[in-house]
């Protein structure tokens, strides 16, 4: 149990240091967060990080507590200093967000909250990969790098190993390692 410890005070370290150049970033005008992304991703990730917690994830979860606090700070500066348009997909994304509340809260449901949760993100991650694609330096490739080694550690630091404490995970790793993989091709093609 003090090893999960251990390895769950690191992904909150990690986390820390993961967005430290994201917000020297974005204050300085060279990141642009898509602020509907990050209030979408604050909802998903309160939601998650309790569905975690009350299933026994333990230190697993404890970055999750942290992202609540960094997801609010950096989707009150997308608003002031972000790209802040909505589109139709944004409205689907924080429809599923509200869905999953009431099936978690309401019908008791968490498994089924959980996917909408991951559908959720997943769809709300796509105007954030949409502007790396246009915009390769848009975004800080450090934080996405960071952060999938960051949540693979994570896991590790599960207490207990189930769907509803490691599928946000598994995702969130395949998700932080797509972006990894697009803001590098697309700075290298876009030199050429």
């Amino acid at each position: 149990m003090f090893f999960k410890q251990i390895l769950g005070g690191i992904t909150v370290l990690l986390a820390i240091i993961s967005y430290i150049p994201y917000l020297k970033n974005t204050i300085s005008g060279k990141t642009r967060p898509h602020a509907f992304s990050w209030l979408i991703w604050l909802i998903l990730t309160t939601v998650g990080f309790f569905i975690q917690i009350s299933n026994g994830a333990g230190a697993g979860a404890w970055f999750n507590g942290l992202m609540i606090i960094i997801c609010a700070v950096i989707m009150t500066f997308g608003f002031i200093k972000g790209r802040k348009e909505i589109v139709f997909i944004d409205g689907i994304c924080m429809a599923l967000a509200f869905i999953a509340i009431y099936y978690w809260l309401i019908i008791k449901e968490p498994t089924l909250s959980l996917i909408l949760v991951i559908v959720a993100d997943a769809l709300g991650m796509i105007p954030t990969i949409r502007k790396p694609y246009i915009h390769p330096y848009s975004e800080t490739l450090e934080t996405y790098a960071i952060n999938a080694f960051r949540i693979t550690i994570a896991i590790f630091a599960l207490e207990k190993f189930s769907f509803l404490t490691a599928s946000y995970h598994v995702y969130m790793i395949l998700a932080t390692i797509l972006m990894v993989s697009l803001l590098t091709l697309r700075r290298k093609y876009s030199k050429i």
